[in-house]
């Protein structure tokens, strides 16, 4: 019995001692809320963010020099990539025009009258220390009048070392990408920054 308390005790401390995890968002406090152009725009859907499988996972996914991937053990995004973009970009869009997307109305992504937005991520690379990149190509469908614009954003940020460093670089990119599909809901038209056609 006695051996068992004194192995009970070492596991307690060993797992007092384990490294802890650390969890970062691309959602950053204190954005301000523009003001609201939410009846110009009209009701609007953004989908399933789609995103490289080789990076849409929890645990931060950082590219070495040689061009080899490295899952960080510690370093983890609140939920897995894809879906915490997908946030990440609803709150960023809900910012900018005052109205959340319908994401969360199964109805609203079927429904005629409302707009389709669609986001297909096609790089988003940690370089530790050097930067951080996305790129995207992402297609807003109008309801109304029907128009579809088809549009392609890369943005690149220097950072320097840390992890902390690659995160706040990609919640730059995050929130730059999410102004230009905000602009182009109001302008119906290409923003300044990305490469768009319309069909």
């Amino acid at each position: 019995m006695k051996r068992l308390f004194i192995l009970a005790g070492v596991l307690s401390l060993a797992s007092c001692g384990s490294t802890p995890s650390y969890h970062y968002t691309l959602s950053p406090n204190g954005s301000t809320l523009s003001a609201p152009v939410a009846i110009k725009v009209g009701p609007y859907a953004l989908a399933e963010v789609t995103i490289p499988p080789e990076v849409d996972q929890d645990a931060l996914v950082v590219q070495q020099s040689d061009g080899q991937l490295l899952k960080l053990g510690f370093d983890r995004w609140t939920a897995p990539l894809s879906g915490h973009l997908r946030t990440a970009l609803s709150l960023e869009l809900t910012s900018r025009l005052g109205m959340p997307p319908v994401q969360n109305l199964t109805a609203g992504l079927r429904e005629a009258g409302v707009t389709q937005v669609q986001v297909d991520v096609q790089r988003f690379d940690l370089v530790p220390g050097k930067s951080v990149t996305l790129t995207a190509l992402w297609r807003i469908t109008f309801a109304s009048p029907k128009q579809i614009l088809t549009c392609f954003t890369q943005l690149e940020q220097p950072v320097g070392p840390g992890v902390p460093a690659l995160v706040n670089g990609q919640q730059k990119n995050t929130q730059q990408l999410s102004d230009q599909i905000a602009r182009a809901l109001i302008q119906r038209s290409a923003p300044t920054g990305a490469t768009c056609s319309a069909g």
